[in-house]
C-alpha cells in the first residue's frame, strides 16, 4: 500500500479502510462513551445546585427537638435559639446511612461559588497539562491517565469528609480528569474521513453538549452528591473496560514516525471491515519531501512567529472565552431563577433548531451556521434581559431563555465541530485543550460578575451585546473546514489560513 504521509492531500486511515465501516463505527462509539462522564462534573455548577433531599442533621437521642432542618435544630426547651448542625446522616445510594460531620450546603454561599471556581480553574489547567501529554505521548494514554485518576478520586470524594480536603480533591479531580472532556473529539477527528468527520464529531459530543443544560437538574434530582458521586465512579470503573478498543490516532502515530505500529492497527481494523489486504501491507511514502516536513522542529512558540496562523489561533482563542462568557451568563440566569419546565422548553427548541441546522448544513457552511447560531443566542439573551421588566416576565423570560440556551447549544455543537480541525497534528491536543481552558475562564469571569453584581441588568445587556457583535466578527476570521482535509503540519495550517 502506497501512500503520502504527512501532507494535507492524503490520509493513509480513509485509503486502507474506506470512508466508513465497522472500526470506525466501533470507534465512534467508544469515544462517545469516554465523553458521558461530562454529565457527572456536578461541581463546576455547585453554585446552583439545591440542597439533597437524602441528608439529615443528626441530633442525640438526649436531646428533645422541637424542629430541625439541613443546617439547625430547635430544642423543646428553648424555642427562639437555633442550633447548627454539626453532624449529618447521609443516605447512600438510597440503603445505606453514613455519618459526616460536614456539608457543604451549610457553608456560606461564597464558599460554594469557591468550590465552582477551584473546580473549573482545575479543568483548566487539566485542559493544557493534558494537551502537552496529548500531543507528546499519545491520545490513548491520555485518556487512561484520566479515567484511572477519576476512578480514584470519585470514589475517595464519596468518604470525604473535610472541607479543605474536599475542595483540594475537587481540584485534583478536575485537573486529571480534565481530558476526558475533548480527547475523544480529537481520536474521533484524526480517525474520520473527511466526508464523515463534521458527523462523527456531533455525534461523539452529544454528551458533553447536553451536560451544558442536563447537569444542574440532574444533580438536583438526584438523594445527595455522594449517592451521585458513587453512580459516577461504578460507570468510569466500566469504562476501563473500553479501553481496549480505545485505538491510538493513526495521524499522531505516522507524524511520531511509528510506522510499524501504524500498520499492524491498520491492519486489524481493515479485517473489522472486511477489508483484504496483503500479508506484507506496508505504509511507504511515494517520495521522502513528506518526512522532511516532518523532520522540522515546530513548537507551540513558534505559532506566533507566522502572521496568518498568530491571527487564527488569537481568534479562535478569543472566540471561546468570549462565547462561553455569554453562555455562562444566560445559563446561570435561567436556573437561578428556577423557571417552570426550563429543560423540557430547551429539549423542544433543540429539536425544532437541530432539524432547522440539518437542513440548512447541505446548502451553509458550518462557519455560516455558526454566526447564525450566535446571532440568535445574543439576541435571544437581550430580549431575555429586557422582559424581566415586565409584569408578568416569568412566564416570557422563561420561553425566551429556554430559546437562547437551545441556539446555544446548537452553537457549542458546531464550535466542538470546527476547532479541532484548524490545528496541525503536533498541537491540536495542545491548542484544543487552551480553546476549552479559555472558555473555563471566561465562564469564572461572568460567574464573579453576576455574583458580585458589579453591573446591572442594563449595563451587563450592554456587554453582552458587544459580545456578540465581537464573536460575529471572529467568525469572519476563523477558516472554513468545510471539504477540506486535516492540517499535517504547521505550514498547512498557514496555507489554509490564507
Amino acid at each position: 500500500m502506497m501512500s503520502i504521509i504527512g501532507t494535507i492531500h492524503e490520509d493513509v486511515t480513509t485509503e486502507v479502510l474506506g470512508k466508513m465501516g465497522s472500526w470506525q463505527w466501533l470507534t465512534t462509539f467508544v469515544s462517545l462513551c469516554l465523553l458521558i462522564p461530562c454529565i457527572f462534573n456536578q461541581y463546576e455548577d455547585t453554585l446552583l445546585l439545591q440542597p439533597p433531599t437524602e441528608i439529615s442533621c443528626y441530633v442525640p437521642d438526649h436531646f428533645d427537638v422541637l424542629n430541625s432542618t439541613l443546617c439547625t435544630f430547635t430544642l423543646s426547651g428553648n424555642s427562639t435559639e437555633e442550633l447548627k448542625c454539626t453532624k449529618w446522616h447521609v443516605k447512600l445510594l438510597w440503603l445505606i446511612w453514613i455519618k459526616k460531620s460536614w456539608n457543604i450546603f451549610c457553608e456560606q454561599p461564597m464558599k460554594l461559588l469557591s468550590t465552582t471556581i477551584v473546580c473549573r480553574l482545575g479543568l483548566a489547567f487539566g485542559y493544557v497539562i493534558f494537551g502537552l501529554v496529548s500531543d507528546c505521548f499519545g491520545r490513548r494514554k491520555a485518556i487512561l491517565i484520566n479515567i484511572v485518576a477519576e476512578v480514584g478520586f470519585r470514589l475517595i470524594l464519596v468518604f470525604c469528609d473535610s472541607a479543605n480536603w474536599f475542595r483540594l480533591l475537587i481540584f485534583l479531580k478536575s485537573l486529571f480528569g480534565s481530558a476526558n472532556f475533548y480527547m475523544s473529539l480529537v481520536l474521533i477527528c484524526e480517525i474520520a474521513s473527511n466526508s464523515w468527520r463534521s458527523r462523527l464529531i456531533a455525534i461523539v459530543a452529544l454528551p458533553r453538549v447536553l451536560a451544558s443544560v442536563c447537569l444542574v437538574p440532574l444533580t438536583n434530582s438526584g438523594p445527595n452528591l455522594e449517592t451521585f458521586n458513587f453512580i459516577a465512579f461504578a460507570f468510569e470503573v466500566s469504562l476501563l473496560l473500553l479501553l481496549r478498543w480505545t485505538p491510538e490516532s493513526p495521524q499522531w502515530l505516522l507524524y511520531n514516525r511509528k510506522v510499524p505500529k501504524t500498520e499492524e492497527m491498520l491492519y486489524k481494523a481493515a479485517k473489522m471491515n472486511c477489508i483484504q489486504l496483503c500479508s506484507n501491507f506496508k505504509i511507504r511514502p511515494v517520495n521522502y519531501r513528506a518526512y522532511n516536513c516532518l523532520d522540522k522542529t515546530w513548537t507551540c512558540v513558534e505559532l506566533f512567529t507566522t502572521y496568518n496562523i498568530r491571527v487564527v489561533v488569537s481568534a479562535i482563542l478569543s472566540f471561546w472565552g468570549l462565547y462561553f462568557f455569554l453562555w455562562s451568563s444566560l445559563y446561570v440566569r435561567a436556573y437561578s431563577a428556577e423557571y417552570e419546565d426550563v429543560l423540557w422548553k430547551v429539549f423542544g427548541f433543540i429539536f425544532l433548531l437541530g432539524s432547522l441546522t440539518l437542513c440548512l448544513w447541505r446548502k451553509m457552511r458550518v462557519k455560516q451556521l455558526l454566526l447564525m447560531t450566535i446571532l440568535f443566542t445574543g439576541t435571544f439573551n437581550a430580549i431575555a434581559i429586557i422582559t424581566n421588566c415586565f409584569e408578568y416576565h416569568n412566564t416570557i423570560t422563561s420561553l425566551i431563555s429556554s430559546l437562547a440556551l437551545a441556539s446555544g447549544l446548537i452553537g457549542h455543537t458546531l464550535i466542538l465541530v470546527i476547532t479541532p480541525r484548524l490545528f496541525a497534528i503536533n498541537v491540536r491536543a495542545t491548542l484544543f485543550g487552551c480553546c476549552n481552558a479559555t472558555a473555563q475562564l471566561g465562564t469564572i469571569t461572568n460567574h464573579l460578575i453576576l455574583r458580585f453584581r458589579a453591573m446591572d441588568d442594563l449595563t451587563l445587556m450592554i456587554l453582552e451585546v458587544a459580545v456578540t457583535f465581537a464573536l460575529c466578527a471572529a467568525c469572519y476570521v476563523i477558516p472554513d473546514v468545510d471539504g477540506r482535509e486535516l492540517p499535517d503540519v504547521m505550514e498547512d495550517m498557514d496555507y489554509f489560513s490564507e
